[in-house]
């Protein structure tokens, strides 16, 4: 993920994706999901 305003709390991390969860500037939850291939780490 690129740097943005907001507070990461937490990261899951599974066999195919790692998904990211973070509270946004407006406190509500903001989810992402990431593959775990090359490309998918490269996103994030």
């Amino acid at each position: 993920m690129k740097s943005q305003d907001g507070k990461y709390v937490g990261i899951d991390c599974g066999k195919k994706s790692l998904e990211v969860v973070r509270i946004n500037t407006e406190n509500l939850l903001e989810r992402r999901q990431f593959g775990t291939t090359e490309n998918g780490i490269n996103s994030l």
